[in-house]
């Protein structure tokens, strides 16, 4: 794995340097770091490979600036992802350089004698070991939730995330209700790992856009105490929980059942995110704990577009409103008074717009099912909806 040129700038050692130029490139991989000084006289093709970052102090040209604009034009042909130069006989790039740097989106950037070669390709290379291991992680957590994985294997994989796990065990997602780039959770992480914030037996993995909490014990815990033991070790290294939508699972009794645990925090923080709310446990998103696992389920998906499709071409057809209604009038569980207050019409409305609904659909006017089926056909768009995001 590589880290972007953006993610190295957040580093240490890069809290000096200058971008003259180049800035669209930010987001050019890096993939290792080189040195360019007597080497540019070898001419040798492909001599730096795609993803370098390139350091120099641009001794070779120190007579001869024209020297750079040949130097940076071989270092974008090889796929170099930007250049640092060092400012001890150049403090600024001349005109040519700056114009090919950026009608390449090639970064240049410039950096004092406070930054040595040295403290930036460790630095760098850590980073970038660090990534490779947050992207093993990652890949882990997706055969747990995505794989139908038996039992014994479920629990070697768990192993694998962390030796020290026990086997009882809950998990919280948070996703930032902001976007946030993947360095600041790696930041995040590192921090809390190095501060020691966490029991070994506790993990803290970065997963897409969100992290990912799975806490495990051996003996009787309080679990509220160990969530919100969780949020203020989190607080400690700069981390609001309020800036996120927080799924929590179940407690699970074995290691075995952690690809449930990490799928049921994944569902309970898509209800928390569509439902605006900052918190939610499995435990308490009701019938979304059974459709969830299914929307994407070829014969739930039929049943909902069997429902949702001629309520849609209406409404497209005559400029209606029955979808928004139905959608509203489930959502208040079947009170009429309450979804004509949410929007602004008499009470009668909503029943004329549910009795035409339910024409459309051709349930019978006294069908007990008429509800229980729409609602579920109204929950599964909605989900829909969700997953499209």
């Amino acid at each position: 794995m590589s880290i972007s040129l953006y993610e190295a700038t957040k580093l240490h050692t890069f809290r000096k340097f200058r971008l003259v130029s180049g800035v669209g490139g930010l987001d050019n991989p890096v993939d290792k770091v080189g040195i360019l000084d007597w080497e540019f006289f070898s001419r040798q093709e492909g001599q730096f490979v795609h993803g370098e970052f390139v350091l120099t102090s641009l001794l070779f040209a120190k007579d001869h600036p024209e020297y750079i604009f040949e130097a940076v034009r071989d270092l974008i042909i090889d796929g170099a992802s930007g250049l640092a130069v060092k400012n001890i006989y150049y403090s600024e790039m001349p005109p040519e350089v700056i114009e090919l740097s950026n009608e390449k989106r090639f970064p240049i950037f410039i950096f004092d004698n406070s930054a040595y070669f040295e403290d930036i390709i460790t630095e760098v290379n850590d980073r970038i070991r660090f990534a490779d291991s947050f992207e093993l992680m990652e890949a882990k957590v997706d055969l747990l939730a995505n794989k139908q994985l038996d039992k014994n294997t479920v629990k070697e994989v768990a192993l694998e995330l962390n030796s020290h796990f026990c086997d009882k065990h809950l998990v919280i997602y948070l996703k930032s209700k902001k976007y946030l780039h993947d360095v600041t959770f790696m930041t995040f992480i590192e921090k809390a790992k190095k501060q020691k914030l966490f029991h070994k037996s506790t993990s803290l993995i970065k997963y897409q856009t969100g992290l990912l909490i799975v806490i495990t014990w051996n003996d009787v815990i309080a679990v509220d105490k160990a969530i919100q033991s969780a949020y203020a070790s989190l607080e400690e290294v700069a981390l609001n929980i309020y800036d996120f939508h927080v799924g929590i699972s179940c407690s699970h009794e074995s290691l075995y059942d952690i690809d449930f645990a990490i799928n049921e925090a994944f569902y309970a923080q898509k209800i928390a995110a569509y439902t605006q709310k900052d918190q939610m446990a499995f435990s308490e998103i009701g019938i979304y704990q059974i459709l969830l696992p299914y929307c994407d389920d070829h014969w739930v998906r039929t049943f909902m577009r069997q429902m949702v499709d001629p309520i849609l071409k209406y409404d497209t057809q005559y400029h209606s409103e029955l979808l928004e209604t139905a959608i509203v009038y489930v959502t208040h569980y079947g009170n009429a008074q309450k979804a004509a207050d949410v929007l602004f019409v008499h009470k009668n409305t909503i029943r004329y717009r549910l009795s035409k609904i339910a024409e459309i659909l051709g349930f019978k006017e006294d069908d007990e099912s008429f509800f229980e089926q729409l609602s579920v056909a109204i929950k599964l768009h909605q989900l829909n909806q969700i997953q499209n995001r």
